[in-house]
């Protein structure tokens, strides 16, 4: 590997290193892996047809991104054509993104379009280190996206800190979690690839964390690079993960990282050897600072800092003036380095304010940060001078959100301010018009702004405050009222605060909290009641949620109203929705849900025919759940002879009602009956059996490690150890009740959302153990919008062929309205109704 690290440009060295590591693995997500020495010849390629296509040396070519190979090869690709690469979020509001495509002057190419450019032969191209590779994005203070222009030589020295601080290298597999098209995920997935370590690729956004440590147990992960609000999500709830016995490192990037992140990662995902280190860097300067953390470290209290400088950046705090403080003195941080932006595209004054040339190849950066040094020679950041806030890892310019405020129609004046990593923003309406709730104003910024540009606090006024010369008053603005949430307690309540956030469009809502004091007006508590009763089938009210307006004294009315219906059920497996002549239709609910919640898609289907509706063994009555896929499909198998002895079968099923129903047309058939098409409507293929049904092994060794990881051990130590021995003993309590819990399941009556948890979980270990028994019919796959699967997986379930149908809706809203008008159409074409 030495020749291949002392390449001067990324293009020379990732080229160089792709060819040292042959057929070790370079990328792998859940679908697709690729080699070094492939993802080297396809990057080679496609970089000579890139360069082909666009003639003009220096025009950027932009590039949609997602966190699946095909992307990481066009980023690749681009980087050694010589072409500027502008690196494309899909999540981008449309106009935001159209802005970028026009002032950087970008041809867009999806990674599709790079794979289909014709061949082009001669030599890869071979550019300079100093000629520009990537421009990166991000707002301005005018609310405008402002360009970043790095050379090829910044990634070889991110490389750098990569194989120096970060210890990357030919045996590390590095879990990247950030999105390739935010620019730390751009960071994360070169620095291990130019040092030799594979990388591998998993969509939070997209596929969430549900199977994630399951898959780092698979493919064992050695580093992993997230965001600390990842990590808050991900392990703060009852069923945190246990440790990866083969991680190393954790970094965190994009925000500030606590304590407590730090404590809550060391008793969860890493082991007993494993090291945290916060990693901060900006748009300008690349890698700033690596503050290591090695078990026995102890945390300071807060916001940790964030460590000592990264190779070859000299920072230093400066005053007004310019002069040198010492430290402990707060000031600007300024960056003197070899390795930092060359300049912002198309912007010559910015570029001259921000950057100074220092002499020998050198320049001095104004970041516009405030921070200091601690008297241990570690920089402390405090904020932006220019009130930008980063959320969630992004930067935030306030004036931007502003002006998307007061874009809204009943907007007369606005102010957006930042406060402890939030925006909070005053409203001035025009009463005449409209007095919008701040769930409403929300509501409507969420159609032009990005999710993490949405102000936590809204306070609407009839006028702002301003000073005697005219100017806003920011200092009179009045304080959004006071929040302490409480975190929820119980199944219920974990059920609630969740669709709160969405309707109220807040990422917490406590337990304490008044949903009219959050903002929420009729209509968001009518959509409340609405999506509460068509998930748990139930009668509920708004005058309930105007009587019971916290989660703590809703979830009580809502058990309630769920006792009483179940109180009220048959207990059969089978639920008649729809009354019909023709050929029965079977509809097989998810796992975890009722019968009666597929009874949008029974009315909305145009066929005349009677509709069953389907749900799992024991949910409702007192029986034994069923343990695997097959054994299910046997017992609907023969309640669907009992009510059609004839067939045709008309079957479909919802989530793992999908796996069930292709299940259960393969017994029928077996035993001589006819069924038509299958409908599998969004059943997702767990990462587990995704390896098993492309025909590998699916890491039975690495699963029982994390089996046991999990379950924790018993207290062996004393003192201050035994916090933390304490709350690895109550994990493996609670795992262990839940384990209990699933053996047990529907033979104890439960809650009901505890219930209908408990056949979720066990819902989701029997599609892990799925082994089809073989399937000769044809099966048409319905596939929501964000189902990440390959399609290509159901080939192994079925030899009957697979027809791949679209529909607009996420994995739940299929089902629902508007959305389930669509999948019945669908289901209407399939069986020979209405085209």
């Amino acid at each position: 590997m030495t020749a291949a690290l002392d390449r001067a440009t990324t293009a020379g060295r990732w080229l160089a290193v792709a060819a040292e590591r042959g057929d070790a693995p370079a990328l792998v997500t859940p679908e697709a892996s690729v080699s070094f020495a492939e993802a080297g010849e396809r990057s080679a390629e496609r970089a000579r047809a890139v360069a082909a296509a666009v003639g003009e040396p220096g025009r950027p070519v932009a590039v949609p991104t997602e966190s699946d190979v095909e992307s990481a090869i066009a980023i690749l690709a681009v980087l050694c054509s010589g072409r500027p690469l502008v690196v494309l979020d899909p999540f981008l509001p449309t106009e935001r993104r159209d802005h970028i495509l026009r002032l950087s002057g970008a041809l867009e190419l999806s990674p599709a379009q790079i794979a289909e450019l014709p061949a082009s032969g001669g030599a890869v191209p071979d550019p300079e280190p100093d000629q520009p590779a990537v421009i990166v994005f991000t707002s301005g203070s005018t609310g405008a996206p402002k360009g970043v222009v790095h050379g090829q030589r910044s990634w070889v020295n991110q490389a750098r800190d990569g194989h120096d601080v970060l210890g990357f290298g030919p045996g590390d597999a590095a879990a990247v979690l950030l999105p390739l098209s935010f620019g730390a995920g751009l960071d994360a997935l070169l620095m291990p690839l130019l040092n030799g370590a594979g990388v591998l690729l998993w969509d939070v956004r997209r596929r969430t964390a549900a199977g994630l440590h399951d898959w780092l147990s698979l493919h064992p992960a050695t580093t992993l690079h997230c965001t600390p609000s990842l990590l808050r999500s991900w392990l703060g709830g009852p069923n945190a993960p246990g440790a990866l016995p083969e991680l190393r490192l954790a970094t965190t990037c994009g925000e500030p990282v606590y304590d407590a992140d730090v404590a809550a990662l060391r008793a969860t995902l890493l082991p007993a050897d494993g090291v945290f280190c916060s990693w901060s860097g900006s748009s300008e300067a690349g890698n700033l600072a690596f503050n290591r953390f090695p078990p026995g470290r102890p945390l300071p209290a807060g916001p940790l800092p964030v460590g000592r400088p990264a190779a070859d950046k000299v920072v230093r705090i400066v005053d007004a003036d310019g002069a040198e403080v010492p430290p402990g003195v707060t000031g600007e941080v300024t960056v003197e380095s070899a390795h930092l932006a060359l300049r912002y595209h198309g912007d010559p004054e910015r570029t001259a304010h921000r950057f100074r040339p220092a002499g020998e190849g050198r320049t001095v950066l104004r970041t516009g940060d405030l921070g200091r040094f601690d008297a241990h020679g570690e920089l402390h950041l405090l904020g932006r001078r220019d009130d930008a806030v980063k959320i969630r890892g992004y930067l935030v310019e306030p004036i931007e959100v502003e002006t998307a405020i007061r874009a809204l129609p009943w907007t007369v004046d606005a102010a957006v301010t930042a406060d402890a990593g939030r925006l909070i923003a005053h409203v001035a309406v025009d009463r005449e018009k409209w007095s919008p709730s701040p769930a409403e104003i929300r509501t409507a910024l969420g159609k032009t702004l990005a999710p993490w540009m949405i102000p936590r606090d809204v306070v609407v006024l009839a006028e702002l405050p301003r000073t005697e010369r005219g100017k806003i008053d920011r200092a009179a603005l009045p304080a959004p009222a006071a929040r302490d949430p409480e975190p929820v307690r119980g199944p219920t309540e974990a059920t609630i605060g969740p669709l709160w956030c969405t309707v109220l469009g807040l990422d917490t809502v406590g337990r304490n909290e008044d949903f009219t004091e959050l903002g929420g007006d009729s209509l968001a508590a009518a959509t409340v009641i609405a999506d509460l009763e068509h998930r748990f089938q139930v009668t509920l009210s708004t005058a309930m949620l105007a009587a019971a307006p916290t989660i703590a004294e809703f979830a009580p009315l809502l058990d309630a109203a769920i006792g009483d219906r179940s109180a009220r059920s048959s207990g059969d497996d089978v639920v008649l929705l729809r009354s019909g002549e023709g050929p029965p239709i079977f509809l097989v609910a998810g796992a975890g849900s009722l019968a009666t919640s597929l009874t949008p898609l029974a009315r909305a289907l145009s066929l005349d025919a009677p509709v069953y509706g389907v749900q799992a063994h024991g949910i409702e009555s007192r029986a034994r759940a069923d343990r695997s896929i097959r054994v299910a499909a046997r017992r609907v198998a023969a309640r669907i002879g009992e009510l059609a002895p004839t067939g045709p079968y008309r079957i479909a099923g919802h989530s793992w009602g999908g796996f069930v129903a292709v299940e259960t047309a393969a017994a029928l058939t077996r035993a001589g009956g006819r069924c038509e098409s299958v409908v599998v409507l969004d059943s997702l293929v767990d990462p587990i059996l995704a390896e098993r049904l492309r025909g590998r092994r699916p890491g039975v060794a690495a699963r029982w490690r994390a089996a046991l990881r999990r379950g924790g051990r018993l207290p062996d130590r004393t003192g201050e150890a035994a916090d933390d021995d304490r709350s690895r003993f109550g994990r493996w309590w609670n795992t262990l009740a839940m384990q209990v819990l699933m053996l047990t399941a529907g033979l104890v009556r439960l809650p009901a959302t505890l219930q209908w948890m408990i056949f979720f979980d066990l819902g989701t270990r029997m599609i892990r153990r799925y082994r089809p028994s073989g399937y000769a019919g044809p099966v048409t796959l319905v596939r929501a919008r964000t189902n990440p699967d390959d399609p290509g997986l159901w080939s192994a379930v079925t030899t009957g062929g697979v027809d791949v149908r679209g529909v607009a809706g996420d994995h739940h809203s299929i089902v629902r309205a508007p959305y389930v008008a669509e999948t019945a159409r669908i289901l209407d074409e399939t069986w020979g109704g209405r085209r």
